[in-house]
């Protein structure tokens, strides 16, 4: 401070006035320093010796802060730096650290412009009041957006004409961040080669067809029951139907899933081979008129025979 200077009592009132905002704007550049000098030093975590738990508990022993507020400091610290515009206003002296706190709450890169000119127009009280407003409109968003995802949650599916399935779904975010996180899991026990037996070879399997089979074990993983064989298929049931005289003969006939598409006879056979048969009789109108005991693929064959 200048020593020189004349004793404040008389000092004009419009000198005092102009050395009172000149030093606020010193104390504006100097506080954007010290928060820049904070957020380096957390960075770099020069608190981290195993004595404090985080930057604002050393700021508090060390600074004398409130823990509030060097909890705060510490995170406008940080906000600021994905904030050019109102930080190089602070820089300059041009903003003061309660405007700068409100701001930080709720600016972004889209809004901060905005809200910067209306920080630069007004108190910090009318800043303060903007910010609250301006939160509460965006948490009403927030609910609107959550009751609109809500509403519109679907799940649909079709059959294509070569038999697959399409599945087409539509979830609330943090529902739908379930299902990705659930896939992700059963993604990590898919393997990333398939192999042909009969040929010897493997071949690389694609990210979109291997995430296709970890759904699938994703749906064997929720219809199994409890205390079940996990090397059985006996975890859920799948109703195919077929002629007896195609499953013992290959000659055409019928073979599908119950409602829903044909199956080559070839598939029907290899889904019996680690699954159990259960044999029904029906009629023309394809009413049951007798079920069988669950018997093996074989035992299938020469019932249907």
């Amino acid at each position: 401070m200048d020593g020189s200077i004349t004793e404040t009592s008389e000092l004009p009132i419009e000198e005092l006035e102009a050395r009172i905002t000149e030093l606020c704007g010193h104390l504006n550049a100097a506080q954007y320093r010290w928060l820049l000098l904070i957020r380096e030093f957390d960075r770099r975590q020069g608190w981290g010796d195993g004595k404090l738990a985080s930057c604002a508990h050393w700021l508090n022993f060390k600074c004398g802060l409130n823990l509030g507020a060097a909890r705060e400091k510490v995170r406008v610290a940080h906000a600021l730096e994905k904030l050019p515009l109102i930080a190089a206003c602070m820089g300059r002296g041009g903003l003061s650290y309660s405007k700068v706190r409100a701001l930080t709450r709720v600016a972004c890169r889209a809004t901060e412009r905005d809200l910067l000119n209306i920080a630069l127009h007004g108190t910090a009280y009318h800043v303060e009041r903007t910010v609250r407003l301006y939160r509460r409109a965006r948490q009403a968003q927030e609910l609107s957006r959550e009751a609109s995802q809500e509403q519109n949650r679907e799940v649909s599916y079709y059959w294509e004409e070569d038999g697959s399935l399409v599945l087409k779904a539509r979830l609330p975010a943090v529902g739908g961040a379930l299902v990705v996180k659930a896939l992700e899991a059963a993604l990590a026990q898919v393997p990333e080669h398939e192999v042909c037996v009969e040929r010897s070879e493997e071949w690389p399997l694609s990210h979109a067809a291997r995430r296709a089979d970890a759904l699938v074990r994703m749906a064997e993983s929720s219809l199994k029951r409890p205390g079940s064989d996990a090397k059985t298929a006996e975890h859920y049931q799948v109703v195919i139907h077929v002629d007896a005289e195609t499953l013992s003969s290959g000659a055409a006939g019928r073979a599908e899933v119950q409602g829903g598409p044909s199956l080559p006879l070839e598939t029907i056979k290899r889904l019996g081979c680690d699954a159990s048969v259960v044999g029904v009789i029906e009629d023309k109108k394809g009413q049951p008129l007798k079920v069988g005991l669950r018997i093996s693929v074989k035992e299938g064959q020469r019932f249907a025979a």
